[in-house]
């Protein structure tokens, strides 16, 4: 065999370690994101650390301060979780239709139609393009919405949100950095609206 041939040979089987090794680091990292998200403790750090892929607990957003009554320091920041109850639509999902749960919904891809979950958490991940009207108790937003949101509870835009439509809720929390082009009314106990602001 020429040099050639060899220097194919030693090529194809670098190449071959490199892809091997590749996916060991890769099945390593997936295992140890899967224990240890406890030491994140915002949204920002999320996404500073991991884009917008890595998802981050809800499990103390809800929380609130039983002290004052009043919400936590990290009411509405710990966004979106890695949480096994509730439906999951992941980044390479695209959904055309209405999407009707009974339980908490949160989406990294793309939705076209409905997402109504009633009394239930909806929450949108920084990737998540949706083109829907959206219907639940708390519906938190981080990613791009063109449509109405009727959140009987509250609703949370994230720093990452960028939000084209009608909003009624009872409260609503917007941090800084999002982006909403749209009204917000304010619901009334009867179920009817208020227009607040423009």
């Amino acid at each position: 065999m020429g040099i050639e041939t060899w220097l194919i040979l030693l090529g194809v089987a670098v190449m071959t370690m490199i892809i091997l090794d590749g996916q060991r680091k890769k099945l390593k990292k997936r295992a140890g994101t899967r224990h240890n998200t406890s030491g994140l403790k915002t949204l920002t750090d999320a996404v500073a650390l991991s884009g917008a892929d890595d998802i981050l607990p809800l499990a103390e957003s809800l929380n609130v301060s039983e002290s004052r009554g009043e919400p936590s320091q990290y009411d509405g920041a710990k966004s979106f979780g890695d949480r096994r109850e509730g439906s999951h639509l992941g980044v390479a999902t695209q959904i055309a239709g209405k999407v009707i749960a009974d339980e908490s919904v949160s989406i990294k891809g793309r939705v076209v139609g409905a997402v109504i979950a009633k009394n239930q958490l909806i929450q949108l991940s920084p990737s998540s393009i949706v083109c829907a009207d959206l219907e639940g108790g708390h519906i938190c937003i981080g990613g791009h919405l063109d449509g109405d949101i009727h959140a009987s509870d509250r609703l949370t835009l994230m720093p990452s949100a960028t939000v084209r439509g009608t909003m009624s809720t009872n409260r609503f929390e917007c941090h800084s950095g999002a982006s909403v082009n749209g009204t917000v009314a304010r619901q009334r106990m009867d179920g009817s609206t208020q227009k607040n602001a423009r």
